[in-house]
């Protein structure tokens, strides 16, 4: 009976030492799993914090990028608006080059009205006779002529008034050029920093996918732990409960006097030579002691 309790003792104290291990090792496995799922957690979070960033800079170059096409479609009808003045400026120069082809220098033909009129107002009246009517004639003329020029003058008013509208146009096209570049290089910079977010987000969700890879085997890891508990609890709790018996019946045999004791200890010798076991050499004194003491 004691040997059978030594075995089943030290059995109890192997199994005991292997579920405390099992459990040291399982909650090593939480503080693991914990920390893994908060890095998880972590790079879940900055990823998507990441990826909004990227969708921010993606819908701001669209908005450049929309704006730009805006500014472009505009664009269109000033070109062509500018082909229309550049055509009318070319119509008004080639009718004053008309204009001047054939006409005297309107200079000329101040400076011959001056030096006409200071002859008549100068030259004595005896000296004008037969004179004076071809001198009036040909001062009409002259003036005739310098009267002339106010039409084309009128037209070198036009001819202004259209380079300075070309020139109005061409500077509202520079203009619009050049806050086209200077979307462009917004939109460009945009897309760059969209892509750069883009490219990191994606590295930390790897990372996060990563980490729920570790995060599930070590779940794994923790419920094999838990199945192995699972075989060797029962054994160790059927090994406990025999154990507590056989003290119960330790304590029983305590609490006798010498003579009970020796009586109980002869009648468990007694049932396992009924039940055919093994009878120790205790065993054999206890059920043949009386006998050999009697013939004594």
């Amino acid at each position: 009976m004691h040997i059978h309790m030594a075995i089943d003792e030290n059995k109890l104290d192997d199994l005991e030492a292997q579920a405390a291990e099992l459990r040291k090792n399982r909650n090593t496995l939480f503080d693991q799993i914990k920390k893994i799922k908060e890095e998880r957690d972590r790079l879940n979070k900055t990823a998507r914090a990441t990826r909004d960033q990227a969708l921010k800079h993606r819908k701001e170059r669209d908005r450049i990028n929309a704006k730009v096409q805006e500014i472009k479609k505009n664009l269109g009808p000033l070109f062509d608006t500018l082909d229309e003045k550049n055509q009318a400026l070319a119509e008004a120069d080639k009718a004053i080059r008309d204009e001047y082809r054939g006409r005297p220098s309107k200079k000329r033909v101040q400076e011959d009205l001056k030096r006409i009129e200071w002859e008549v107002m100068t030259t004595p009246t005896k000296e004008m006779l037969g004179r004076e009517d071809e001198l009036i004639a040909r001062a009409a003329n002259l003036r005739k002529t310098l009267e002339g020029f106010k039409d084309v003058e009128k037209k070198q008013d036009k001819k202004m008034d259209y380079i300075a509208d070309k020139k109005a146009t061409e500077a509202e096209i520079t203009a619009m050029r050049d806050e086209i570049n200077q979307l462009a290089e917004q939109s460009q910079e945009h897309h760059e920093r969209m892509i750069l977010f883009f490219e990191q987000a994606d590295q930390e969700k790897k990372r996060a996918d990563d980490a729920h890879s570790r995060y599930v085997e070590k779940i794994q890891e923790v419920e094999a732990i838990k199945d192995h508990l699972n075989l060797i609890l029962p054994e160790m709790n059927a090994l406990r409960d025999g154990l507590k018996a056989s003290d119960l019946k330790i304590e029983e045999l305590r609490k006798m006097n010498s003579q009970q004791r020796a009586q109980a200890m002869k009648q468990e010798a007694l049932k396992k030579m009924e039940n055919g076991d093994k009878l120790s050499f205790e065993d054999l004194k206890l059920i043949y002691g009386d006998e050999e003491d009697k013939e004594e």
